[in-house]
This record gives structure tokens, sequence and C-alpha cells, in this order.
């Protein structure tokens, strides 16, 4: 007789934004479940859509609001029985509190879970943020941080200016050496400004840390891992 065990609450990933993060997102979920067999894993859902409109053209270029998308795809994955709902996009964050209001699913934001770990590791000081110009203009993380007590140290302009064309290159599944060299010299100017903790606020960008050296002072915080392991603890949570 095989052994039972009990099932997770369902987890539905709304991804597609971009495809390579949320693939990237559900293998750290993957990673970071305590299991020595299939059946030990949370039961998941993943509606991944690329069709969303621009995340980035929406908050900069007055560009098509994103939500009937976001609410569409929310309406699927309750359908499949999702009773966690999750989304391994950052930027996208400026728009799920309205397409979550009234909603009965649980939500688990990204972003409050990744000030939740800055405020495990240190507890005040400034936080080097690295984020899309999108999702900088909106102020989601500057005003997390706030709120929790916490200043946000930005990229010079150059360096964001950087950092969005390795967001790009990562959309268009281009992972050359030149990227990682990249994101390792947008850190460093960031830690020679005195910064020591980082949240790398881009799940594209989460995508290439495993290749960043992370042995120097600085503390890097990837926002897909900690909604991860949250995501994990909440799943097996029979509520």
């Amino acid at each position: 007789m095989g052994t039972e065990y009990a099932p997770s609450r369902v987890v539905g990933i709304l991804g597609g934004m971009g495809p390579s993060a949320t693939a990237d997102f559900y293998t750290k979920l993957i990673a970071h479940t305590p299991a020595s067999t299939d059946q030990e894993h949370l039961r998941v859902v993943i509606w991944a859509d690329p069709t969303v409109p621009s995340r980035q053209d929406a908050i900069l270029a007055n560009g098509l609001d994103p939500s009937p998308w976001l609410k569409t795809g929310l309406q699927r994955l309750q359908d499949c029985g999702a009773e966690i709902v999750v989304v391994p996009c950052n930027t996208v964050h400026r728009y799920l509190p309205s397409v979550m209001e009234g909603q009965s699913t649980e939500f688990i934001s990204i972003i409050d879970t990744t000030i939740q770990a800055v405020q495990r590791i240190t507890a005040n000081g400034v936080i080097g943020l690295l984020a899309t110009d999108g999702a900088l203009l909106s102020g989601i993380y500057q005003k997390a941080l706030t709120d929790a007590g916490y200043s946000a140290a930005q990229p010079s302009a150059e360096d964001q200016s950087r950092l969005m064309e390795i967001v790009h290159s990562v959309k268009a599944g281009d992972t050359k050496p030149e990227l990682f060299q990249g994101l390792s010299k947008i850190l460093a100017n960031l830690e020679s400004q005195g910064v020591h903790v980082a949240i790398v606020g881009c799940t594209e960008l989460s995508t290439l840390l495993e290749q960043i050296d992370s042995s120097g002072p600085m503390r890097l915080i990837d926002p897909a891992i900690e909604l991860a392991t949250a995501t994990v603890a909440r799943a097996r949570q029979q509520v």
C-alpha cells in the first residue's frame, strides 16, 4: 500500500510576464519545497499569458492597461481550483491591488515578501533597488521601503539604461556573458555608494543571479525566492 500525503492548497501562478521569469519562478518554487518524493510537492496551476500588454508601456507611455488580461488570468486560475495566487513579476504589482480587490482567493505579494526579507536582514538604512523603469516610476518598492522605515538607492541614469537593456535581452532569450558582467557592474556601483543590501526587483534579472558572484559584502535579495518560500509556507497551511 502506498503512503498517503496531505495535499497542499492549490497554488495558482499568474505568469507569462515574461515566460522565462515564470519558468524560473516555478523552478525556484520546486527547489524551496522540502520534499523527497513527487507527492510531497505543491499542487500548482500555471496560467502563462505572454499577450498581457507591456507594463512598461502602460506606466511610462499611457499604453494599454493590463488589468483586463490579469483579471482573465485570475479567473482561469480560479476555475482550476487555485486557492492561493502569486505573480512572479514585480512591475505588474502596480495593478494587482485593484485586480485582487474583493477576491476570496488568497494573494501573496512579491513586494510584501521582499520587504519582509529586508527586515530580517537589517533594521534600517539605505536599500539598493534594481527595478524596471516602470516599477521605479510607479514607486511600488520605494513606498513599501519608506513605510517600513528604509530609503532606496537607485542606479545612476547610465546604469539604469544598461539595466533595461539587460531586461530586454533576457526577454529576447539572450543570456550572453556580457549580461552577467553588466549586472555585476551595476551592483558594484551601488556597493561603492555604501549600499550593503540590494533588492533585485525584476524577475528577468532574477534569472541571472545564480551566475553573479555574491561572495562580497553586499547582500542580494531575490524577490522570486522570497515569493517562493512564502508560497510554500502558505500552501502547506490548511485553512
